[in-house]
């Protein structure tokens, strides 16, 4: 009797998040231990020194490369090493646990039990990427939408991602497909593209030089195989199993589009708060180059869309995500196999989540009545 109630509170929403935090700490402290963290601040920072002495950030890599637009570099060339790294990290702390304080409930749950989750959110923290920042700013912006229904934040921090990293152009068209004034967010949509536009027609003109350089490297990094691809379907299906390049690319956006159709089809049946994470979840993961952090904060939009549902299956939820993708990438960790890859384990949360949507709002019929 008592150990049935103890197995009973274990699964228990606050059990849950507590052992996330648990799971999270050791990862923590096992990246600590291990030395892996901020290796992506590093980037910067080689990057200034190379600056700072009038080289070439393209060309002078250490480790990982330099993929920064040029503007960016002369943004970096304005600071020494020093500076930078006390403004960086000073903002990169702040923005965190700000982002956490002004977050609502169901927001804070997210955030703690995506802490548990394979240690994918700890590990691209402690990468120092600036894509975390920015990830964090659109959580902000997303709170900001639910309380005031302006997208104008969100615009704005999707506008100086894509500065830095032109993929993420593809979040801009989350207003446009959930806001219900869809002449007033394409108007803002072409202000903002046509702003970034000229931000590069910019670069290419008047640093074409470093332009050219930064191109090539993205080339190099992305095309050879050389670099880090990422773990997208379309890597998986281009990489790994080999198929065409073109045939990979199809399939990959055919999947997305359908997914994105289904779920503006039902929208009238859909939770809002629901309908808007799961069109952000699905801009988030239809990038071609899938990185550790996008994984990262995929989940934590996975895991908030599932908070706006019944608590029977928020539970099993998380039980999947924190238990059986704990357990799968235990017994795969000695082995050579694809699926038990820590990044590609977000793939199996990812079609367990579309399922309990499409099930939950009989998207696609799978309840018999």
């Amino acid at each position: 009797m008592i150990s049935n109630i103890k197995i009973k509170n274990l699964f228990q929403l606050k059990s849950l998040i507590n052992f996330s935090i648990i799971l999270g700490v050791i990862k923590l402290i096992e990246q600590l231990i291990k030395g892996k963290y901020f290796h992506d601040f590093e980037v910067y920072l080689n990057a200034i020194k190379v600056l700072n002495n009038s080289g070439n950030p393209y060309f002078n890599i250490i480790e990982l490369p330099y993929l920064y637009p040029p503007i960016i570099s002369k943004m970096l060339d304005l600071f020494n090493q020093s500076i930078f790294s006390f403004l960086y990290l000073s903002i990169y702390i702040i923005i965190i646990f700000l982002v956490y304080i002004i977050s609502e409930k169901n927001f804070k749950t997210s955030l703690l039990i995506s802490l548990g989750v394979g240690g994918i959110l700890i590990k691209s923290l402690l990468t120092g990427n600036i894509s975390n920042i920015f990830y964090l700013l659109i959580i902000a912006s997303i709170i900001y939408y639910y309380k005031n229904e302006n997208f104008l934040p969100y615009y704005i921090a999707v506008l100086f991602m894509s500065m830095i990293k032109f993929n993420f152009i593809v979040l801009f068209f989350l207003p446009i497909i959930i806001s219900q004034q869809r002449k007033k967010e394409f108007l803002k949509l072409s202000i903002f593209t046509s702003f970034l536009s000229l931000i590069y027609i910019y670069q290419y003109f008047f640093m074409n030089m470093e332009f050219l350089d930064f191109i090539n490297t993205l080339k190099f990094y992305n095309l050879t195989g050389v670099g880090d691809r990422g773990n997208s379907i379309f890597v998986y299906l281009n990489y790994k199993l080999e198929i065409d390049l073109f045939i990979s690319a199809l399939i990959h956006l055919s999947i997305f589009a359908a997914l994105l159709f289904l779920l503006v089809s039902k929208r009238d049946k859909i939770n809002p708060k629901i309908f808007l994470a799961s069109i952000l979840i699905l801009l988030i993961f239809i990038n071609p180059r899938l990185k550790l952090y996008d994984i990262a904060f995929g989940i934590v939009f996975l895991n908030l869309a599932i908070l706006y549902l019944d608590k029977k299956t928020i539970i099993s939820f998380f039980v999947f995500n924190l238990f059986v993708i704990l357990f799968i990438k235990e017994v795969t960790k000695y082995y050579d196999l694809s699926f038990g890859n820590p990044y590609m384990l977000v793939w199996y949360i990812f079609i367990f989540f579309f399922y309990i949507i499409f099930k939950k709002y009989r998207i696609l019929n799978f309840n018999k009545n």
